[in-house]
């Protein structure tokens, strides 16, 4: 799989919306989000995943960009496809990302606006129609935000991946993901086990465990291999974000990247690996190179 997206896009100089973040960046500038994709093919990667994870209706009508959906969406595909024919020398997968992502103007709001089942289907509809060959469900954290993305994608024609995200509460349990800035919402201490527990009937023929830090996504692993026995996937954030912008004083070598994958895949039996916020080709190259 690829590495992170938005934040290469950010290292490669597009400023991260205050709004949005990078839902439009791939209409600002087509071309350096496809250079994105293409040197992450170019080190490996077999499956890229487009610039739609902050594309929902309801980020885009929060920042008066609603009229954009349709376009933002359909456009993030088109740009993957131009780079795979560009630079792909084997099969590659695109994946059309959806997130439950709030909108970053209502982070503080108690009660925060959601998307709904409706809002997700339409925007998996659009991603398969501009040409996506799977769905990835990214950031399952609470059932407020996976119950309706998920009832939605299922709707929709294609393979359906779930990406889990987990933290440690400070008592050492491992939970849903959260942020201290409440870039996913103001998340309670939600018990990664029932997390899963309760998502896992909704769907995914593939499901693991994304955007978690890299210690804790073999601990995350570990619980959700208690339930779930098919094909996993792991893909860790490294640094972090002081919103809208990524942080990349603290990233993981790529060397270092590798070497806990290496841990996923041996003791989790994770079969595919990548990276998220963070990681650049770099780490994608490192990966390809250890597992071949």
């Amino acid at each position: 799989m690829d590495g992170g997206i938005s934040t290469e896009i950010q290292r490669r100089g597009q400023a991260m919306d205050r709004d949005v973040w990078s839902g439009t960046a791939h209409l600002a500038d087509p071309a350096l989000v496809r250079e994105v994709h293409e040197a992450y093919i170019r080190a490996g990667a077999e499956i890229v995943i487009a610039n739609t994870f902050a594309t929902s209706r309801i980020v885009l009508d929060a920042a008066g960009r609603g009229d954009e959906f349709e376009e933002s969406n359909r456009r993030a595909i088109e740009v993957a496809i131009a780079a795979r024919a560009a630079a792909a020398a084997r099969p590659v997968w695109i994946a059309g990302s959806i997130s439950p992502m709030l909108p970053l103007g209502d982070i503080a709001s108690p009660e925060p606006r959601r998307g709904t089942e409706e809002d997700y289907r339409q925007q998996a509809e659009i991603l398969a129609a501009a040409g996506a060959d799977l769905l990835i469900a990214e950031m399952m954290i609470d059932l407020e935000g996976a119950v309706p993305l998920l009832k939605g994608l299922a709707a929709v024609d294609l393979p359906l991946w779930v990406g889990f995200s987990a933290a440690r509460a400070t008592d050492g349990r491992v939970i849903g993901w959260r942020n201290p800035d409440g870039y996913m919402g103001q998340a309670a201490d939600n018990d990664f086990g029932d997390l899963v527990t309760s998502v896992l009937p909704l769907g995914g023929s593939v499901v693991g465990v994304m955007h978690s830090e890299v210690d804790d996504t073999g601990p995350a692993l570990a619980i959700l291999n208690q339930h779930f026995e098919g094909v996993t996937m792991a893909y860790a954030e490294t640094g972090h974000l002081t919103r809208p912008n990524w942080v990349f004083e603290t990233v993981a070598t790529p060397d270092d990247y590798a070497e806990a994958a290496a841990g996923w895949v041996a003791d989790h039996g994770v079969r595919i690996v990548g990276g998220c916020c963070g990681t650049g080709p770099d780490h994608i190259r490192a990966l390809s190179e250890r597992f071949g």
